[in-house]
């Protein structure tokens, strides 16, 4: 069996809804019917069960939404299970759809209760009862500042959940997520988030379970981490607390290989039947083959640092011979139109050069969504011969890796 595990916390716009939905119907109207008929009953079948919580929910309660959400149900393999509290807190409504789609869309509390799971521990049951780790190992990428965005809040509380359930436990930081490990937090109404992480490191030790607070060499330097480095792999920060550890990116692809789950404000998981059930004679190894990668660039560039991030993080991954497909979609595709120049005397690289440089790297490909150009009227750079425009069908196949690759499962990340 095949399991596909989706996490959604932002905005859900109708563009993005949309993509969602041809992949799903890609996937499985059209590579399903083409397995064998002699493929055996426990491969045939796959489920998708897609996590809301956040700003995400909202989609749920507007029209036309709604109905994109209702082409998606349409497919009975796909079930949706949305965060309880978050939906009390901002007020939506579900309906009409649990009436229409009563055993594919579900509420669970923020927190465990009395004879009811958490959401946090429905989602992480749905990654652990794949993994063959003992213990599995939970990851969480946080990309977005603290408190200006919720997900850090959600990373802690995902994390504090799994190890709970006695996971192993990985909080990495990128861009302004390297905010989260600042000494000296004084919130007034929220949760410090600098001593839950230390709390939470704390906790993993007493239970003897594997506990990784990281953050990215670069990201923190250019925000004023990094005070001192010996040269050989330790760098160290005054502002920075305990329990976190400042790397290269390089190190936090390599510390991630023996994640089994890694989430991040927007996420997936895909998980192959062929190999990730295939009899293992050293049980609790790790995984027989690195996760792909496929980062989705949705911001434009410059405005924010989201697109150079993405493909820092992309580079890194390919370095490591992990295969990386970055895929250009929504605002992202603003990456790759027109001529960009650097202003004045700046000498800085625009993004498009940076990714004619990386033409050609092993491990590494670049897409475009064609239906992201066409909705703006835009069209792809000519200079751009690494980027391949892309339909919903190869972007279905992009998404949900084919059995017969070699990966056990394939990641996907929101950038």
């Amino acid at each position: 069996m095949t399991t596909n595990v989706f996490f959604f916390s932002t905005v859900l716009a109708q563009e993005r809804l949309s993509w969602i939905d041809h992949a799903f119907k890609f996937y499985y109207q059209k590579k399903q019917g083409e397995r064998p008929s002699d493929t055996p009953e426990s491969e045939k079948r796959s489920d998708s069960t897609i996590f809301l919580t956040g700003d995400a929910l909202y989609s749920l309660n507007e029209a036309e939404s709604r109905n994109i959400w209702a082409s998606v149900l349409s497919l009975p393999q796909v079930k949706i299970i949305c965060d309880r509290d978050a939906l009390e807190h901002r007020g939506i409504s579900l309906e009409p759809l649990p009436e229409r789609f009563m055993d594919q869309i579900s509420t669970l509390p923020g927190d465990d209760q009395k004879g009811s799971p958490s959401f946090w521990t429905a989602l992480i049951s749905a990654a652990r009862d794949r993994c063959r780790q003992h213990p599995p190992q939970i990851g969480w990428l946080q990309i977005s500042s603290p408190y200006m965005f919720p997900s850090s809040e959600y990373g802690i509380r995902c994390l504090t959940t799994a190890l709970n359930l006695g996971c192993g436990v990985s909080l990495y930081a990128c861009l302004d997520g390297c905010h989260i490990f600042h000494t000296g937090q004084n919130p007034e109404n929220r949760e410090n988030l600098g001593e839950a992480t230390e709390r939470l490191a704390k906790q993993a030790a007493e239970k003897n379970i594997p506990c990784t607070v990281t953050s990215s060499r670069y990201s923190a330097s250019a925000r004023g981490y990094q005070s001192w480095d010996d040269g050989m792999g330790t760098i160290g920060s005054s502002f920075a607390i305990k329990s976190s550890h400042i790397r290269d990116v390089g190190v936090l692809i390599r510390q991630s290989r023996d994640v089994h789950l890694l989430l991040s404000e927007n996420a997936g998981i895909i998980y192959n039947a062929s190999h990730d059930e295939v009899k293992d004679p050293y049980p609790g190894s790790p995984l027989l083959h690195d996760p792909a990668v496929v980062i989705l660039i949705t911001h434009s560039p410059y405005s924010t640092e989201y697109a150079y991030g993405a493909i820092s993080l992309a580079v890194a991954c390919a370095h490591e011979g992990i295969p990386a497909h970055v895929i250009f979609l929504e605002e992202g595709i603003f990456v790759l139109t027109g001529e960009h120049r650097a202003p004045g005397e700046s000498g800085a690289i625009t993004l498009p050069e940076l990714i004619s440089r990386l033409s050609g790297s092993e491990n590494l490909q670049f897409f475009v969504l064609a239906s992201s150009l066409h909705k703006r009227g835009m069209v792809k750079n000519g200079t751009l011969a690494a980027v391949t425009e892309i339909g919903f069908d190869e972007l279905g196949a992009l998404l949900f890796a084919p059995s017969d690759t070699g990966e056990s499962s394939r990641r996907i990340l929101f950038f």
